[in-house]
């Protein structure tokens, strides 16, 4: 019978089972051949599931693997990298096979320092026992120790890297921390945790915009993020967004965390969100975790219970609190408030869950302080610094300028470049600029700050009339008489120059900048340069030199 004959004996329906070639039919007959010991035939077939399967990263391992056998110690790392490099670079133990490899190739310190990544990595990892051994026996045997030391080293210097955003955090250093963790974040784009500490770090710069930008980020990564959705829900709650804030709070109701610290999270959340009874059940909860409470979970307890209209539970907790914060002045300062609104017959305002007194009362203390020439505390408590840079931005005039003045007696790097930013504000009044341009001086900031007399048409106005007059007589006096103009300006804060002609200010200081510069004129012929008095001319001069003498 010939071929053509035989093919059409063949039909669909025939009982013949056809015979498939895959990776699964390789990867079995390279493993029967490796129970034989067959070195040889197992690497070809494994060669083959690689070929059929070049995704899969376990027919890359075990081909590394029967290479190493057969001592192709070199080539079987090479796969091993490119499993990592190209196909799963989270299949870790190949980090342990390499270190075997660079074992038995001699080198004790690669194959140190890959051992040491493994358990980086998988501290409960499958071979974790067996690369702690591998490294007890390259330090012992052969002397190594000095790449795992390095690499302790590192790792410590990374966790002190880690850790300083939140320490700045803690400080109410925020400018700082979010330059740290912009960089983490550059280097660490799938973590959420940087994320969701540089959105609080732009909120308690009074950033609502940032703010909010970056808890969406977190939500795109991970939607379920306990900590960006109560971040975000406060950030609405202060934008007013109520129809957002509704579904958002909706499902935050329904959350009921078994962590501790996601529990707080919530219940803090809650309780600026005014759901003061959910807060005070999440608080409770907390307490009975908790074998002995501090004095600061057992506050937020007694607020809860406060801002829930629980007074004699409140008051019981707070003198709890008296007993195990003796020098406290938290829960003395509580317990007083409701003594008097109950004697006036009043409901108790709205108590914050944070361990201090409250920040109105803060300030007054502060101010006080500031009045007494006494050194406080305050400068470096976060809460407060939070405070003082959000009412920098979303504060009234006078608690604007109450800052401002502040700023002065904190004079640190953050205050500096607060300050800066705030007087390149276009919708800033440009008193209050002055005002921060003045505390800019004070504290020894490098200048320029900005151009002064541009705060004002008027200002600017008069400093090109004069700057046209004196570079008549030299060309370098135009910028000498600007920097007389702006340290006139910032000097006569509290009495600004009343404008009632420019050209009699463009007069005086075109006057005083020249005579200061030994320049021989006249005030008649300035005077008359301008179309003014020589008397009003002489007025402006002596208000300009006695505020620059002051």
């Amino acid at each position: 019978m010939d071929r053509q004959q035989q093919k059409k004996r063949r039909r669909p329906d025939s009982n013949l089972i056809p015979f498939r070639l895959d990776a699964a039919f390789f990867f079995e007959r390279a493993v029967r051949h490796l129970d034989r010991h067959n070195l040889q035939n197992a690497l070809k077939y494994f060669r083959k599931a690689v070929e059929y399967e070049p995704d899969n990263p376990v027919n890359h391992c075990n081909l590394a693997g029967v290479l190493s056998e057969m001592g192709s110690f070199e080539e079987s790392n090479r796969i091993l990298e490119n499993v990592l490099e190209s196909i799963d670079p989270q299949m870790y133990e190949c980090y342990f096979y390499m270190a075997n490899n660079w074992a038995n190739l001699g080198d004790y310190d690669k194959a140190e320092e890959y051992a040491a990544r493994y358990l980086d990595l998988e501290p409960q990892g499958e071979f974790a026992q067996d690369a702690e051994e591998m490294l007890q026996i390259l330090i012992e045997e052969f002397g190594g120790g000095e790449v795992l030391r390095q690499r302790l080293a590192e790792r410590e210097a990374e966790r002190r890297e880690q850790d300083l955003p939140r320490k700045l955090l803690e400080q109410g250093k925020f400018m700082e921390a979010v330059a740290h963790l912009q960089k983490t974040i550059e280097q660490h784009p799938e973590l959420t945790a940087p994320r969701n500490n540089l959105s609080l770090a732009y909120y308690y710069l009074g950033r609502l915009d940032k703010a909010v930008e970056i808890a969406r980020e977190v939500l795109v990564i991970d939607p379920g993020n306990l900590h960006a959705r109560c971040n975000l829900a406060v950030y609405l709650q202060h934008l007013e967004r109520t129809d957002e804030l509704a579904v958002l709070l909706e499902g935050l109701r329904k959350v009921y965390p078994l962590q501790f610290d996601q529990c707080y999270k919530l219940a803090t959340t809650m309780g600026i969100l005014g759901e003061h009874q959910v807060a005070h059940r999440l608080f409770l909860q907390m307490a009975r975790w908790s074998e002995q409470p501090d004095a600061p979970l057992l506050h937020c307890v007694a607020a809860s219970a406060c801002n829930s209209g629980h007074y004699g539970l409140a008051r019981r907790i707070w003198k709890d609190i008296q007993l195990l914060d003796p020098d406290g002045e938290v829960a003395p300062f509580y317990l007083r408030a409701l003594e008097e609104a109950e004697a006036a017959g009043i409901e108790m305002r709205q108590v914050s869950y944070h361990y201090q007194i409250p920040f109105n009362e803060q300030v007054r203390r502060i101010q006080e302080q500031m009045r007494m020439g006494k050194p406080g505390n305050w400068r470096n408590d976060p809460l407060i610094r939070s405070s003082l840079f959000w009412a920098l931005q979303h504060g009234e005039l006078e608690t604007k300028i109450q800052v401002i003045q502040t700023f002065a007696l904190i004079a640190d790097r953050e205050v500096e470049q607060a300050l800066r930013e705030f007087v390149c504000r276009p919708n800033e009044l440009e008193q209050l600029k002055l005002l921060a341009i003045y505390v800019l001086k004070h504290i020894g900031a490098d200048g320029p700050f900005t151009d002064v007399p541009a705060l004002n048409k008027d200002w600017k106005a008069i400093l090109e009339k004069a700057r046209a007059a004196v570079e008549a007589y030299a060309d370098h006096l135009g910028d000498v008489t600007c920097r007389i103009w702006s340290d006139f300006l910032v000097q006569s804060l509290q009495q600004p120059p009343q404008i009632a002609s420019l050209n009699t200010w463009a007069a005086g200081l075109a006057y005083f900048t020249l005579r200061l510069h030994g320049i021989s004129v006249t005030q008649a012929a300035v005077a008359e340069r301008f179309g003014v008095s020589p008397s009003s001319v002489s007025k402006i001069f002596r208000q300009i030199g006695q505020t620059l003498e002051s």
